[in-house]
C-alpha cells in the first residue's frame, strides 16, 4: 500500500502509537445528543506508506502531518470530482545545480526540443503498446490497426522535428488517432466515442481525467523531492498554475498506467454506470459517486502495485512507482551529463 487514499466523508487522519489510523466519528442512534461514537476504519505502519491522498472532506491532524513530513510521506488534497487542489511534500536533499541545470535547459530552445522529442517519441510509443494490446485481444478490428499506423507515422517524424509548435501538431495527430482506436477496445455497459476534458462528460472520460490527475499528482510528488522545479517542463511550455515537467513525465506514463487501468476496470465490470453522477461543481461534467470512489481507489491502489511489461527487462515487469521514481531520476541524470533522456517503453 504505497499510497493511501482516503474517501470516506468526515473520516480524520490520526497518530495512535506508531501508526497512521483512519477515524470516523458517528452519532450511535442519528438522534444526538450522545456523544458520537469513534470508529477505526483503518490502520497501517507509515513505512508502508509514501504517499496519503485526502478526497474531498477529510481532516489530518497537525501531529499525523507532522509524523508523515518526518517519515517522507507526502499528503495530497483532491477535490470530489478528482481536481488536484494541493501537496505537502516532505523535505529531501535539495540540489541547487541541478534547477539550475534544468532552468539553463528549458532555456534552450535546442536544447528543450530534444528533451521535448524524447517525450513524444515515448508517449508515440507506448500508445502503439497500448492498441497492439487492444489488437490482440480483439483481432480484426481496422480501427485498431489503422491507428496504429497513423500514430507510427507521426513518430517517424518526431525525431526531425525542428521546432516545438510542429512538435505539438505531431503529438495532437498520435493522440486523436490513439484516442479513436482506444475505442475499439471498451467493451459492456461504459462505453468510449472519444477523449473529451473540461468537463468530462461521461464515465469513461471521468475515469481517463481522474487516473491521470492521480498520477500526475505522484510524479510532482516525486519530481518535488529530488529537488527539481515541476513547474518548468519542456515540451509544455511555462504556464501559470501548470505542473509542465510533472506533465512532459506524464506524457509516457498516461497511456500505459491509466488507460489500461480504465479498460481493466470498465471491461471486467468493477465500475458500472449507475456509480456515476452529474458534477455540480462542472455544468455538464460526471463526477464518481461515494460507492464509486470506493471501488475505484481499491482497485488503482492494486493497479499501482501491479508491474508492467518493462522493454528494457527483457521478460521483466516493473512497478508504476518504481517507474516514476527512476523516470525521474533518469531525468535528472540526462540534465547532469548532457545526455539523451530515455522514456520508458512498455513491451509489447
Amino acid at each position: 500500500m504505497p499510497t493511501l487514499y482516503v474517501t470516506e466523508q468526515g473520516a480524520v487522519v490520526r497518530v495512535a502509537g506508531s501508526s497512521v489510523i483512519v477515524t470516523l466519528d458517528v452519532d450511535p442512534d442519528g438522534d444526538g445528543p450522545l456523544p458520537p461514537t469513534r470508529s477505526v476504519l483503518l490502520e497501517v505502519e507509515p513505512h508502508r506508506l509514501e504517499m496519503i491522498g485526502l478526497v474531498g472532506r477529510i481532516h489530518i491532524t497537525g501531529n499525523a502531518l507532522l509524523l508523515c513530513l518526518e517519515r517522507g510521506i507526502g499528503v495530497a488534497w483532491f477535490s470530489w470530482n478528482g481536481r488536484f487542489l494541493g501537496r505537502v511534500v516532505p523535505p529531501a536533499a535539495r540540489s541547487g545545480d541541478l534547477r539550475l541545470l534544468q532552468y539553463r535547459a528549458v532555456s534552450d530552445p535546442a536544447t528543450a526540443l530534444v528533451l521535448a522529442r524524447s517525450v513524444v517519441a515515448g508517449k508515440c510509443a507506448n500508445a502503439q503498446a497500448v492498441l497492439r494490446g487492444i489488437q490482440s485481444n480483439n483481432p480484426g478490428r481496422e480501427g485498431v490497426a489503422a491507428a496504429i499506423r497513423e500514430i507510427g507515422t507521426a513518430a517517424e517524424r518526431v525525431a526531425d522535428c525542428p521546432e516545438a509548435e510542429s512538435l505539438l501538431g505531431l503529438e495532437g495527430s498520435a493522440a486523436r488517432a490513439y484516442f479513436g482506436g482506444l475505442a475499439e477496445g471498451f467493451r459492456g455497459a461504459i462505453g468510449f466515442t472519444g477523449r473529451q476534458r473540461r468537463p468530462p462528460p461521461d464515465p469513461a472520460n471521468a475515469l481517463l481525467s481522474f487516473g491521470y490527475v492521480l498520477l500526475g499528482n505522484l510524479i510532482g510528488g516525486v519530481v518535488e523531492a529530488r529537488g527539481l522545479d515541476p513547474a518548468l517542463g519542456f515540451f509544455h511550455a511555462p504556464r501559470p498554475g501548470r505542473p509542465g515537467l510533472a506533465l512532459d513525465l506524464l506524457e509516457e506514463l498516461r497511456h500505459p498506467v491509466v488507460d489500461r487501468f480504465v479498460l481493466r476496470v470498465v471491461n471486467l465490470r468493477m465500475l458500472r454506470p449507475d456509480q456515476f453522477e452529474a458534477d455540480p461543481d462542472q455544468a455538464g461534467g460526471v463526477r464518481l459517486t461515494r460507492a464509486g470512489l470506493k471501488v475505484f481507489f481499491r482497485a488503482w491502489g492494486e493497479h499501482l502495485e501491479t508491474p508492467l511489461p518493462d522493454a528494457e527487462e527483457d521478460q521483466g515487469k516493473t512497478a508504476p512507482m518504481t517507474l516514476i521514481r527512476r523516470q525521474v531520476d533518469r531525468l535528472a541524470m540526462s540534465l547532469r551529463e548532457h545526455r539523451p533522456y530515455q522514456p520508458f517503453l512498455l513491451r509489447n
